[in-house]
């Protein structure tokens, strides 16, 4: 086998405006030999080919973007492609996602990966790769240089730790990780940042919080840095009750949703926040970094309102 393609589908055949390098594939492309030549496609800023030429499709693949890579996946696999998808779909419906692809990974890739591209070198893919075993977060650090080139929202991501403290029976990490949690060295995503050409990041990490010693000693290290960043973090840290809605139907919750999103994106609302203490701390640069990344927030949850996953009913542009 000498290529592979990686592919970042999108909710339907359409592009973004606030899209953001996807970490997955970086890692991915660090951890695949030297002599495989390496494309990489994301449909949410451009579209794909007609002609992928390469000799395996690897998608990560969410719910929300699950029917679109299935339609990608038939085109590839009419030409004779072998597909592999992972990601929280793949590990957490397996037998579904069986359906449209050749193979599909449970679990973090790495460990795994390189023994599919081995296999797949051979013409002897297997049907399931399973990750069991602790991931070996030391070697986390991804090959970036495949998303050169690509307009990304102008942030870099990186990754601290994996999993969360809470067993929340709604949220897919929980499903994904169970109780596993780990971080990497601390000292490793401090070289990682100042190999970094941008110095706004974003921590990916579901939670950094889910450990407060790992997450002040990695704020503590940040200091020197002088970069700003970013994170997520849930909101029992901040004293508030993860409610629970009661005589409600389904549209009830979505048109609940979609309003309480409408009414934070407001205008009033958010030049309140932006120009408060809290959000931006009365740095003009901070201001305008919260004004612009929720006005983006604000026009992309308005154009993907109640749109249709997959978009239309074909094999897809990669067919």
């Amino acid at each position: 086998m000498d290529r592979i393609a990686f592919i970042r589908p999108n909710i339907s055949d359409m592009r973004s405006s606030d899209a953001m390098e996807p970490l997955v594939f970086s890692i991915l492309a660090g951890r695949t030999p030297e002599d495989i030549d390496i494309s990489f496609y994301d449909e949410r800023l451009s579209p794909l080919p007609c002609d992928i030429d390469t000799d395996l499709v690897a998608m990560t693949v969410e719910t929300f973007t699950a029917r679109r890579a299935y339609q990608i996946a038939a085109g590839c696999r009419e030409r004779g492609i072998p597909v592999v998808m992972g990601g929280y779909h793949p590990t957490l419906m397996p037998d579904e996602v069986l359906e449209y692809s050749d193979a599909i990974v449970v679990g973090d890739a790495e460990g795994v990966w390189e023994q599919v591209v081995e296999d797949a070198g051979r013409g002897r893919l297997q049907r399931v790769y399973r990750q069991t075993g602790p991931v070996p977060q030391s070697k986390a650090r991804g090959d970036r240089k495949i998303f050169g080139g690509r307009r990304y929202a102008p942030l870099s991501l990186v990754q601290y730790g994996r999993g969360c403290r809470f067993a929340c029976d709604f949220c897919s990490i929980h499903a994904f990780y169970g109780k596993r949690m780990w971080v990497r060295p601390v000292r490793d995503v401090v070289a990682e940042i100042e190999s970094l050409d941008r110095k706004l990041v974003f921590f990916v990490d579901d939670n950094i919080f889910s450990n407060t010693r790992n997450a002040e000693a990695l704020f503590r290290a940040l200091i020197p840095l002088k970069i700003r960043w970013a994170c997520q973090t849930s909101i029992d840290r901040f004293g508030l009750a993860t409610f629970n809605p009661r005589g409600m139907s389904a549209d009830d919750l979505t048109q609940g949703c979609y309003r309480a999103r409408r009414g934070f994106y407001g205008s009033r609302s958010m030049l309140h926040r932006a120009i408060g203490i809290g959000a931006s701390g009365f740095d003009p640069y901070n201001m305008w970094i919260y004004l612009v990344s929720n006005l983006v927030s604000r026009r992309e949850i308005r154009r993907k309102k109640f749109i249709a996953f997959g978009g239309a009913e074909q094999s897809g542009s990669a067919a």
